[in-house]
Protein backbone atom coordinates (compact mmCIF):
# COMPACT_ATOMS: atom_id res chain seq x y z
CA UNK A 1 0.00 0.00 0.00
CA UNK A 2 1.49 3.40 -1.39
CA UNK A 3 2.23 6.07 1.36
CA UNK A 4 0.06 9.10 1.62
CA UNK A 5 1.14 12.12 0.33
CA UNK A 6 0.70 14.16 3.36
CA UNK A 7 3.32 11.39 5.20
CA UNK A 8 5.83 11.08 2.39
CA UNK A 9 5.55 15.78 2.37
CA UNK A 10 6.64 15.59 5.96
CA UNK A 11 9.21 12.87 5.66
CA UNK A 12 10.67 15.59 2.85
CA UNK A 13 10.88 18.25 5.41
CA UNK A 14 12.54 16.52 8.14
CA UNK A 15 14.76 15.49 5.97
CA UNK A 16 15.42 18.62 4.54
CA UNK A 17 15.88 19.80 8.17
CA UNK A 18 18.57 17.09 9.32
CA UNK A 19 20.06 18.07 6.39
CA UNK A 20 20.56 21.16 6.93
CA UNK A 21 21.86 21.03 10.76
CA UNK A 22 24.59 18.91 8.95
CA UNK A 23 25.89 21.17 6.79
CA UNK A 24 26.77 23.38 9.70
CA UNK A 25 27.05 27.53 9.90
CA UNK A 26 26.90 29.79 6.92
CA UNK A 27 30.03 31.20 5.34
CA UNK A 28 28.52 34.51 6.80
CA UNK A 29 28.00 33.15 10.07
CA UNK A 30 31.18 31.48 9.77
CA UNK A 31 33.31 34.68 8.96
CA UNK A 32 31.45 36.94 11.40
CA UNK A 33 32.58 34.10 14.10
CA UNK A 34 36.09 34.91 13.00
CA UNK A 35 35.35 38.83 13.25
CA UNK A 36 34.15 38.60 16.55
CA UNK A 37 36.84 36.40 17.89
CA UNK A 38 39.33 38.90 16.63
CA UNK A 39 37.70 41.83 18.42
CA UNK A 40 37.31 39.91 21.42
CA UNK A 41 40.89 39.06 21.65
CA UNK A 42 40.92 35.62 20.85
CA UNK A 43 43.63 35.96 17.92
CA UNK A 44 44.07 32.08 17.65
CA UNK A 45 40.27 31.26 17.27
CA UNK A 46 40.47 34.56 14.60
CA UNK A 47 43.10 33.18 12.38
CA UNK A 48 42.05 29.95 12.29
CA UNK A 49 38.48 30.73 11.44
CA UNK A 50 39.29 34.19 8.92
CA UNK A 51 41.65 31.48 7.22
CA UNK A 52 39.75 28.76 6.56
CA UNK A 53 37.03 31.74 4.92
CA UNK A 54 39.54 33.35 3.05
CA UNK A 55 40.40 29.78 1.25
CA UNK A 56 36.38 29.55 0.68
CA UNK A 57 36.37 33.22 -0.47
CA UNK A 58 39.54 34.49 -1.34
CA UNK A 59 38.28 37.82 -2.70
CA UNK A 60 35.97 38.84 0.84
CA UNK A 61 37.80 42.44 1.70
CA UNK A 62 36.35 41.94 4.99
CA UNK A 63 37.95 38.71 5.87
CA UNK A 64 41.20 39.77 4.20
CA UNK A 65 41.33 42.75 5.99
CA UNK A 66 40.84 41.00 9.60
CA UNK A 67 42.60 38.25 8.81
CA UNK A 68 45.43 40.41 8.16
CA UNK A 69 45.12 42.10 11.73
CA UNK A 70 44.78 38.99 13.32
CA UNK A 71 48.24 37.74 11.59
CA UNK A 72 49.52 40.89 12.78
CA UNK A 73 48.37 40.41 16.21
CA UNK A 74 49.86 37.19 16.64
CA UNK A 75 52.73 38.57 15.48
CA UNK A 76 53.08 36.63 11.89
CA UNK A 77 54.47 39.47 10.45
CA UNK A 78 55.29 37.76 7.56
CA UNK A 79 52.23 36.03 6.45
CA UNK A 80 50.39 39.32 7.55
CA UNK A 81 52.11 41.21 5.04
CA UNK A 82 51.04 38.94 2.77
CA UNK A 83 47.40 39.72 3.64
CA UNK A 84 47.73 43.70 3.30
CA UNK A 85 49.12 42.65 -0.20
CA UNK A 86 45.79 40.89 -0.57
CA UNK A 87 43.84 43.76 0.85
CA UNK A 88 45.57 46.77 -1.46
CA UNK A 89 45.09 44.25 -4.68
CA UNK A 90 41.39 44.52 -3.59
CA UNK A 91 41.49 48.25 -2.86
CA UNK A 92 44.42 49.97 -3.86
CA UNK A 93 43.34 53.53 -2.63
CA UNK A 94 42.58 51.86 0.82
CA UNK A 95 45.08 54.56 2.99
CA UNK A 96 44.42 51.99 6.34
CA UNK A 97 45.21 49.30 4.00
CA UNK A 98 49.12 51.06 3.59
CA UNK A 99 49.42 52.19 7.31
CA UNK A 100 48.87 49.27 8.67
CA UNK A 101 50.84 47.32 6.00
CA UNK A 102 53.76 49.65 7.17
CA UNK A 103 52.80 48.77 11.02
CA UNK A 104 53.62 45.62 10.61
CA UNK A 105 56.87 46.33 8.00
CA UNK A 106 57.81 48.63 11.29
CA UNK A 107 57.31 45.46 13.91
CA UNK A 108 59.70 43.47 11.74
CA UNK A 109 62.24 45.80 11.73
CA UNK A 110 61.75 47.02 7.68
CA UNK A 111 61.65 50.72 8.63
CA UNK A 112 62.67 52.09 4.85
CA UNK A 113 59.70 49.97 3.02
CA UNK A 114 57.11 51.28 6.59
CA UNK A 115 57.85 54.73 5.41
CA UNK A 116 56.97 54.09 2.19
CA UNK A 117 53.99 52.85 3.17
CA UNK A 118 52.93 55.66 5.55
CA UNK A 119 53.87 57.90 2.78
CA UNK A 120 51.75 55.98 0.64
CA UNK A 121 48.69 56.27 3.07
CA UNK A 122 49.18 60.23 3.91
CA UNK A 123 49.41 60.73 -0.24
CA UNK A 124 45.85 58.85 -0.20
CA UNK A 125 44.37 60.85 2.72
CA UNK A 126 46.71 64.08 3.70
CA UNK A 127 44.59 64.05 7.06
CA UNK A 128 46.09 61.13 8.09
CA UNK A 129 47.99 62.69 11.21
CA UNK A 130 48.70 59.45 12.74
CA UNK A 131 50.59 58.16 9.78
CA UNK A 132 52.69 61.09 9.70
CA UNK A 133 53.71 60.44 13.30
CA UNK A 134 54.42 56.68 12.86
CA UNK A 135 57.21 58.15 9.47
CA UNK A 136 58.37 60.57 12.19
CA UNK A 137 59.20 57.83 14.81
CA UNK A 138 60.98 55.61 11.97
CA UNK A 139 63.24 58.66 10.70
CA UNK A 140 64.02 59.13 14.62
CA UNK A 141 65.15 55.39 14.41
CA UNK A 142 67.03 55.89 11.82
CA UNK A 143 68.73 59.00 12.86
CA UNK A 144 67.06 61.35 10.40
CA UNK A 145 66.19 64.34 12.61
CA UNK A 146 65.53 66.39 10.10
CA UNK A 147 63.13 64.18 8.48
CA UNK A 148 61.55 63.75 11.63
CA UNK A 149 60.72 67.12 12.81
CA UNK A 150 59.19 67.54 9.23
CA UNK A 151 56.81 64.67 9.53
CA UNK A 152 55.84 65.76 13.00
CA UNK A 153 55.58 69.13 11.16
CA UNK A 154 53.22 67.46 8.75
CA UNK A 155 51.26 65.70 11.55
CA UNK A 156 50.51 69.07 13.37
CA UNK A 157 49.42 70.49 9.73
CA UNK A 158 46.95 67.68 9.17
CA UNK A 159 45.19 67.68 12.55
CA UNK A 160 46.21 70.73 15.06
CA UNK A 161 44.59 68.88 17.77
CA UNK A 162 47.04 66.32 17.65
CA UNK A 163 48.58 65.90 20.95
CA UNK A 164 51.44 63.16 20.11
CA UNK A 165 52.95 65.32 17.53
CA UNK A 166 53.23 68.07 19.38
CA UNK A 167 55.16 66.38 21.90
CA UNK A 168 57.24 64.25 19.71
CA UNK A 169 58.80 67.46 18.32
CA UNK A 170 59.09 69.02 21.67
CA UNK A 171 61.15 66.12 22.77
CA UNK A 172 63.20 66.85 19.39
CA UNK A 173 63.70 70.10 20.36
CA UNK A 174 64.86 69.43 23.57
CA UNK A 175 67.58 66.93 22.35
CA UNK A 176 68.63 69.63 20.40
CA UNK A 177 69.00 72.41 23.49
CA UNK A 178 66.23 74.45 21.48
CA UNK A 179 64.53 75.29 24.50
CA UNK A 180 62.20 77.99 23.45
CA UNK A 181 61.12 75.57 20.78
CA UNK A 182 60.84 72.70 23.47
CA UNK A 183 58.84 75.11 25.59
CA UNK A 184 56.61 76.18 23.33
CA UNK A 185 55.70 72.40 21.65
CA UNK A 186 55.04 71.07 25.37
CA UNK A 187 52.78 74.28 26.33
CA UNK A 188 50.69 73.12 22.97
CA UNK A 189 50.93 69.23 23.99
CA UNK A 190 49.89 70.22 27.71
CA UNK A 191 46.85 72.13 26.62
CA UNK A 192 45.69 69.77 24.10
CA UNK A 193 45.75 66.78 26.95
CA UNK A 194 45.95 68.17 30.34
CA UNK A 195 45.85 64.97 32.04
CA UNK A 196 49.32 63.82 30.56
CA UNK A 197 52.10 64.43 32.86
CA UNK A 198 55.27 63.59 31.12
CA UNK A 199 55.42 67.03 29.23
CA UNK A 200 54.87 68.73 32.41
CA UNK A 201 57.77 67.28 33.94
CA UNK A 202 59.53 67.99 30.49
CA UNK A 203 58.89 71.90 30.81
CA UNK A 204 59.91 72.08 34.52
CA UNK A 205 62.74 70.39 34.09
CA UNK A 206 63.78 72.82 31.11
CA UNK A 207 62.74 76.14 33.20
CA UNK A 208 64.82 74.85 36.16
CA UNK A 209 67.94 74.43 33.89
CA UNK A 210 67.73 78.07 32.43
CA UNK A 211 66.82 79.09 35.59
CA UNK A 212 63.44 80.48 35.74
CA UNK A 213 62.93 79.30 39.45
CA UNK A 214 59.64 81.09 39.65
CA UNK A 215 58.12 80.13 36.72
CA UNK A 216 59.27 76.57 37.31
CA UNK A 217 57.57 76.82 41.01
CA UNK A 218 54.33 77.79 39.53
CA UNK A 219 54.52 75.08 36.45
CA UNK A 220 55.04 72.58 39.45
CA UNK A 221 52.00 73.66 41.29
CA UNK A 222 49.57 73.28 38.24
CA UNK A 223 50.60 69.89 38.29
CA UNK A 224 50.11 69.02 41.02
CA UNK A 225 46.48 70.31 40.38
CA UNK A 226 46.30 67.55 37.83
CA UNK A 227 43.37 65.10 39.20
CA UNK A 228 44.53 61.69 40.32
CA UNK A 229 48.35 62.03 40.14
CA UNK A 230 50.75 59.47 41.35
CA UNK A 231 51.65 59.35 44.68
CA UNK A 232 55.52 59.02 43.80
CA UNK A 233 54.91 61.74 41.35
CA UNK A 234 53.18 64.02 44.06
CA UNK A 235 55.79 63.26 46.31
CA UNK A 236 59.03 64.44 43.42
CA UNK A 237 56.82 67.17 42.91
CA UNK A 238 57.42 68.61 46.78
CA UNK A 239 60.84 67.80 46.69
CA UNK A 240 61.18 70.14 43.54
CA UNK A 241 59.13 72.70 44.65
CA UNK A 242 61.11 73.11 47.66
CA UNK A 243 64.47 72.92 45.97
CA UNK A 244 63.18 76.11 43.61
CA UNK A 245 61.58 77.69 46.27
CA UNK A 246 64.75 77.54 48.21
Amino acid sequence: MRPCRPALLLFAVAAAAVLGCARGPSFDERKKAGVDAFKAGQTGVAVEALDACAREAPQDFEVRYYLARAQEEAQNFRVALREWDHVLILRPEFAEGHYRKGNTLAMGGQLEEAIECWTRATEIDPTFAQAYLNRGKAYEDLERWDDAAGAYGMAIRADSTFSPAYLNLALLFEAAEKWDYALEMFDKAIRLDPAFTGPYLNRIQILILLGRKAEAGERIRELQEVENIDPVLSDSLRALLSRVED
